[in-house]
């Protein structure tokens, strides 16, 4: 027997994402904080480097969290919570595997990075140093994308915020203590993420196995070798991870370009687009839990095999994000100012970055599009489709950086907001494809 999905129930599982959401970004915007507080220019500069190096290796194994949400949310949905519990052990496997090759090769991992990078020689140094340090966090990191991937297709998602919180608050509670206490600077602000990586992998793990709710003997038996290096599962898990992958390195790609596109124009200008991308980031996040929502509720409209839930959660999930997206960018533009002045000591980075505010707001209402076709591409499993959405996009979004980047910083932020623009409108082309490849379940 199923539920029929109402408002109510999209709000009774969105809302603890929201909260959830909330944290990841804040972990970034934490560190940001206490350096603006403590550092200068080429401190926030370093973090936004090295967080940005960082991020091109995180984000591109991001389709751990999206492939386990989707997949884990199907197999729900056909009743099948064997293999969602199998689903989740691969991708620790997998995550945790990768998280420890690129902790051994962070060293030429950091020397490749800023080669590459276009920042002040004091902004590299302290970057590279804010790498070495986060790189201690790496198998925690992927390994967390595993399991809350399960949480949120399994409909945990008030176990995920409980990840999350421990996350935030112990980030921000070591980052006071090694930057503001101890005067570590950048590679304080790397040292208390990492250790907190490590201990929200840890109680999350702890969470899923609680959730599984299956005695030692018929979990053994379930996540046997046998089970777990299945030629079919692992074909079909590699084959959507490798489609995520390649639109993690796209998406990656872009917002590298976006914040090396500061970093060209100096210092100043550098800082100031990172201190506002902490907003965006923030907000993308936020609204990000409705299209979680969307995720697991399409999952399992999948596996059911029923357009109509489909579509009824696509609305619904919908209607929700659309009206924050909107309250969200009015509180940036009316808001993000005095935030701006209560965060970054340095006053020409906040000059800047109150200058150029506006353009930060309109991100919400472009972006949501984008954000909600995401997740009910990744709640159907169609990876193929996000991976091309993802280039066409990107190629347009740097075609027409390169047309406006010789009007200064607003030429980039313009072609910024295009390229969010182009994301949704990529994936809205593909939508009635998606909604054609349901297959009914014969009763």
């Amino acid at each position: 027997m199923t539920r029929t999905l109402t408002r109510q129930r999209v709000m009774a599982l969105t809302w603890p994402m929201i909260f959830a959401n909330a944290l990841i970004p804040l972990v970034g915007v934490i560190d940001t904080a206490v350096i603006g507080l403590a550092g200068d220019a080429t401190d926030i500069g370093g973090v936004a480097l090295g967080a940005m190096v960082f991020a091109v290796f995180y984000w591109s194994t991001y389709f751990l969290r999206m492939g386990v949400t989707g997949f884990t949310a199907q197999a729900i949905g056909s009743g099948d919570m064997a293999e969602s519990q199998r689903i989740v052990a691969r991708a620790l496997l997998i995550g945790l595997a990768l998280g420890l090759s690129f902790l051994a090769l962070k060293t030429p991992i950091s020397t490749l990075a800023f080669k590459v990078l276009q920042g002040s020689e004091i902004v590299e140094a302290k970057g590279a140093a804010y790498v070495a340090a986060r790189f201690w966090g790496a198998p925690a990191a992927l390994g967390l994308f595993a399991v809350t991937g399960w949480l949120i297709g399994a409909g945990k998602t008030r176990l995920a915020l409980m990840v999350q919180a421990l996350l935030a608050i112990t980030n921000g509670a070591l980052d006071a203590w090694f930057v503001l206490r101890l005067g570590w600077g950048p590679t304080g602000v790397a040292a208390g993420t990492a250790i907190a990586e490590w201990m929200a992998f840890l109680l999350g793990l702890i969470l899923v196995l609680r959730a599984f709710k299956t005695d030692r003997a018929t979990l053994l038996a379930t996540l046997s070798l046998s089970h777990l290096l299945d030629a079919g599962a692992l074909k079909k898990l590699f084959g959507l991870n490798f489609n995520l992958f390649l639109r993690s390195i796209f998406l990656t790609f872009g917002f590298s370009w976006f914040i090396n596109a500061g970093a060209r124009q100096g210092d100043v200008l550098l800082a100031a687009n990172q201190v506002l991308l902490q907003f965006i980031m923030v907000w993308a996040f936020v609204l990000d839990a409705f299209a979680y929502t969307a995720e697991a509720e399409t999952g399992r409209a999948f596996g059911r095999g029923s357009v109509v839930d489909l579509r009824r959660a696509v609305r619904l999930t919908s209607e929700f994000a659309f009206a924050c997206a909107f309250g969200f960018a009015a509180l940036t533009l009316f808001g993000g100012g005095w935030v701006i002045n209560q965060l970054i000591s340095d006053p020409s980075v906040r000059e800047t970055a109150i200058r150029f505010l506006p353009w930060c707001a309109a991100v919400p209402i472009l972006g949501i599009g984008s954000w909600q076709l995401d997740g009910i591409f990744t709640g159907a499993t169609r990876s193929a489709a996000m991976r091309n959405a993802s280039l066409a996009s990107l190629l347009i979004y740097l075609a027409f950086d390169a047309l406006f980047t010789p009007s200064g910083n607003a030429g980039v932020w313009a072609a910024f907001l295009i390229y969010f623009v182009a994301r949704g409108l990529t994936l809205l082309v593909a939508y009635p494809a998606l909604e054609r490849s349901i297959t009914p379940k014969r009763t």
